[in-house]
């Protein structure tokens, strides 16, 4: 499946405003995917991230596994990480519609050992 990246960026910095995201199917039920949003902001995390999860609650409900807050290290920027389980495809997700810099990052999934909001906080330098 090719890369969803609304304009072609390979690097993004961590201090600045964006949006990770990553999918995965499910660990708790196969027949869904499970989507991984991390949005890097100073005032409207919760505004964009609402964008995200409209697109998808058009079509099927959203189940919301895990919503994370943290601070971005060096900059006044603070992250939002919210991971819900859906049955609806990527593709679905227009991300010139939610606004900011967007990427996929392979690296939001779950994790065997650890836990994915330990790799975030670590990534964006603490909590």
């Amino acid at each position: 499946m090719p890369k969803i990246n609304s304009r072609g960026i390979k690097f993004v910095p961590k201090d600045s405003r964006h949006i990770r995201w990553n999918w995965e199917k499910s660990p708790d039920n196969m027949g869904n995917a499970r989507y991984h949003v991390v949005v890097v902001g100073d005032k409207n995390r919760k505004g964009v991230m609402r964008r995200v999860l409209q697109q998808l609650q058009r079509y099927s409900s959203i189940e919301i596994i895990r919503s994370v807050e943290g601070k971005v290290t060096g900059s006044k920027f603070r992250y939002l990480l919210e991971s819900f389980d859906s049955v609806i495809k990527p593709e679905v997700i227009n991300w010139t519609k939610v606004g900011d810099v967007v990427i996929q990052d392979e690296k939001l999934y779950e994790r065997r050992v650890g836990r994915l909001e330990d790799y975030v906080a670590g990534f964006y330098g603490g909590s």
